[in-house]
């Protein structure tokens, strides 16, 4: 013999026999109390790893910042080495004369200019009336990305979930209140509408009225 599936009406006798009224109030809104629960500690748990990757991603620059840093103290130290290896090679040629000696000296500077390290400036005192190039500007030390892209995919991550988590939580109370304003509309019609006795009673007493 087949029996009818139990419908909520069966659920909530059963209920009502098991327990008082509290307590099935209770049981009914457990389930949603659970549910915001789980929620609350899944936006709590993405809040923490989000700050877990943005510590990672600071430590990390950090890191690459005291690299940079350091090389760039190496370039200077092997520029003022160069500018001490920079030295004058000198050439005497001593003439002797009756009266006085003429020593001739041939100068020849080392030019570095050729391979892009250190330069003369022998055109110096030439050109006093043109201008000089304006300074170029400093490299930033401050690296602006990241080298790990997997960190700065893991923060986009993060903070997409953490929106829509708090997107749903606010187009629920936007349906909530929706409803609630259909509902007590609904009520307001209700309340309005007379039956047809009333109406029977005021036209009869607007007839009378008449007469």
């Amino acid at each position: 013999m087949l029996t009818a599936p139990h419908s909520t009406h069966t659920l909530l006798q059963v209920l009502g026999q098991n327990g008082s009224g509290e307590e099935n109030g209770e049981y009914l809104t457990g389930f949603h109390k659970r549910k915001v629960e789980r929620r609350k500690m899944a936006v709590e748990e993405i809040k923490r790893k989000l700050k877990e990757e943005q510590k990672k991603m600071k430590e990390e620059r950090h890191k690459e910042y005291m690299n940079m840093l350091k090389e760039r103290e190496e370039a200077l130290e092997e520029a003022d080495e160069l500018e001490r290896m920079v030295t004058s090679q000198t050439e005497s040629v001593s003439y002797d004369h009756p009266n006085h000696t003429v020593t001739v000296t041939t100068i020849s500077d080392l030019n570095l200019s050729g391979e892009h390290l250190l330069g003369l400036d022998t055109h110096e005192g030439k050109d006093s009336g043109v201008e000089k190039d304006a300074p170029s500007k400093p490299a930033s030390i401050l690296p602006k990305k990241s080298r790990d892209p997997f960190l700065s995919q893991r923060i986009s991550s993060l903070t997409a979930s953490l929106h829509s988590h708090s997107s749903r939580k606010k187009t629920k109370g936007k349906h909530a209140r929706h409803s609630q304003t259909i509902t007590k509309g609904v009520q307001k019609s209700r309340a309005g509408r007379t039956s047809k006795t009333q109406r029977r009673k005021m036209t009869g007493k607007g007839r009378h009225f008449q007469d």
